[in-house]
């Protein structure tokens, strides 16, 4: 029986996945890292210290850290242009309905503390939820499965009680190793024919999600 909904936050409540591949290619475009998006697959959903670690790899700890702080500077200069983070759409209408069918739901973010906070305050949308999970709380960030596991026990239900909505193929990656069902919604990552198995049902949109739970 259902009991909980993790939601994954970037690219699944907040439109910030676009706004950080604009941020990305322009850095890629300065630095010739050869990004493209399935080279992104590998850090979409991640936290910032998979980010660097994939990063250091190619151009070394020093410029990579150097290359994020170009690309946050860049991405938060584009929010302020757009005069900040918008909700993807049907998330209000989702959660409106996840209250009225008496579940529990929780954002599990690799985001910061800091800034998901401030992200989901100025959007409306922090006060729906029952509780948060951090990328700042969690040592082992997706595709590991302890952030949804975390989630899960926060609440105090099992996973088997429990569905993650995704974008990212770490995140539902990270699901699956959890033993948690995934509805996936793509955003600006498409699932490739065998990365749709990690998935148990995929959506256009969080309206679709509605009356499906």
């Amino acid at each position: 029986m259902l009991k909980l909904v993790i939601f994954d936050m970037d690219g699944v409540i907040l439109d910030s996945e676009r706004v950080a591949n604009l941020a990305w290619f322009q850095v890629n475009e300065k630095y010739d890292l050869g990004l493209n998006i399935e080279k992104l697959k590998e850090i979409k959903g991640g936290t910032a210290v998979r980010t660097l670690e994939v990063l250091s790899k190619q151009v070394g700890k020093t410029l990579a850290e150097k290359i994020m702080e170009e690309k946050k500077e860049i991405q938060m200069s584009i929010i302020k242009k757009e005069n900040g983070i918008k909700l993807k759409e049907g998330v209000v209408e989702l959660l409106k309905y996840i209250k009225e069918k008496g579940l529990k739901c929780i954002v599990a973010t690799s985001t910061t503390k800091e800034r998901a906070e401030k992200q989901l305050k100025e959007t409306g949308v922090y006060g729906y939820f029952d509780n948060l999970v951090y990328g700042d709380e969690i040592k082992n960030g997706k595709p590991d499965p302890e952030i949804f596991l975390k989630a899960c026990e926060k609440i105090g239900v099992s996973p088997i009680e429990a569905v993650v909505i995704e974008d990212s193929v770490l995140g539902a990656t990270a699901a699956n190793r959890a033993g948690i069902k995934c509805f996936v919604v793509e955003d600006t990552m498409k699932f490739s024919v065998e990365e749709n198995r990690l998935t148990t049902r995929k959506y256009t949109s969080l309206l679709e999600v509605v009356g499906n739970l």
